[in-house]
């Protein structure tokens, strides 16, 4: 399967400015969806894959970020044609670069295309070691509203 991140639009059927109710809906209907406990108004939700989807709300009560994080089954997070989070960082890095300026952060643990309204992280760098899949490999995409970068959303 593959879930496609369209910035600064959504996340396969998730989209920037759905109310939290539509992007729950939005949630349970990609595949593998793991359903919370009964009555459970969560903001996170899991998937057979191992991959987890975390709405933010922005000011108002609509959706204004996503953030998908690394599925452990083969599962595809990409954005024009680029595995974002099953292609090694350093590859996604000169891929993604090539579309757009990418601003590094925290040592190379962090980039943003503020251009495109999307972020990736990771929580350390290895890029030697394919072994070491954390720091390898990113571990989540986030993709926002606008202004998501200008300061706190409320």
């Amino acid at each position: 399967m593959n879930l496609e991140v369209v910035p600064p639009e959504g996340v396969g059927p998730v989209r920037i400015g759905m109310t939290m109710d539509e992007a729950r809906s939005a949630l349970a209907a990609i595949e593998g969806y793991e359903p919370g406990p009964p009555g459970s108004e969560s903001l996170t939700a899991t998937y057979a894959s191992g991959m987890s989807i975390e709405l933010e709300p922005a000011p108002g009560g609509t959706l204004g970020a996503i953030q998908v994080y690394r599925p452990y089954a083969p599962l595809r997070v990409e954005y024009r044609g680029i595995d974002l989070l099953r292609t090694p960082a350093a590859r996604v890095v000169e891929q993604l670069g090539a579309l757009t300026e990418l601003e590094e952060d925290e040592g190379g643990r962090s980039y943003v295309a503020s251009d495109l309204l999307l972020s990736l992280w990771r929580p350390f760098v290895d890029d030697d070691n394919p072994e070491e899949e954390q720091g390898h490999y990113f571990q989540s995409v986030l993709v926002a509203q606008p202004g998501y970068y200008d300061g706190p959303m409320g």
